[in-house]
């Protein structure tokens, strides 16, 4: 007779959280539930992602999901302004190419905003505007990734 060779099936991971290296923190305004996420730098071909920042290469990502607090929608308009200030340094910058992650189709089944950046290792608050309201997430640590 036929043997038939029973074979694991192949898991195939459907990526709805964020990676294992990636730190996730959540703030409330009047309307919007603000997520971000900070983490290694995100690698894809072809990709509109920012790779040199501030004339060094990029080593970390920096994800911002909006979604309306009553619908849980996600929120595309109006987009999120995104301010990263190091509290050791007081240096303050806005990040300009936060569509990047829309262009460039990251992680799909999660669309978000956001780009590769270069932070060096230190403590940041990280401002997110969307509209007219604001979510202050302070004391993200990035440290030097694996």
């Amino acid at each position: 007779g036929m043997i038939l060779l029973a074979l694991p099936p192949k898991l195939i991971v459907a990526q709805m959280g964020p990676p294992a290296e990636f730190e996730e923190r959540t703030a409330q305004t009047a309307s919007y539930r603000i997520k971000i996420r900070t983490g290694p730098q995100v690698t894809m071909a072809m990709s509109t992602m920012t790779a040199v920042d501030q004339g060094k290469p990029v080593n970390r990502h920096l994800e911002v999901h909006v979604f309306n607090r009553s619908s849980g929608a996600e929120v595309k308009d109006p987009a999120p302004a995104v301010r990263v200030t190091d509290q050791a340094t007081g240096a303050s910058r806005r990040l300009a190419n936060l569509a990047a992650c829309r262009v460039a189709k990251h992680r799909e089944t999660e669309p978000h905003f956001g780009d590769n950046v270069y932070l060096p290792d230190g403590r940041y608050t990280i401002t997110v505007d969307v509209g007219k309201e604001t979510a202050v997430f302070k004391d993200v640590v990035l440290k030097a990734t694996k």
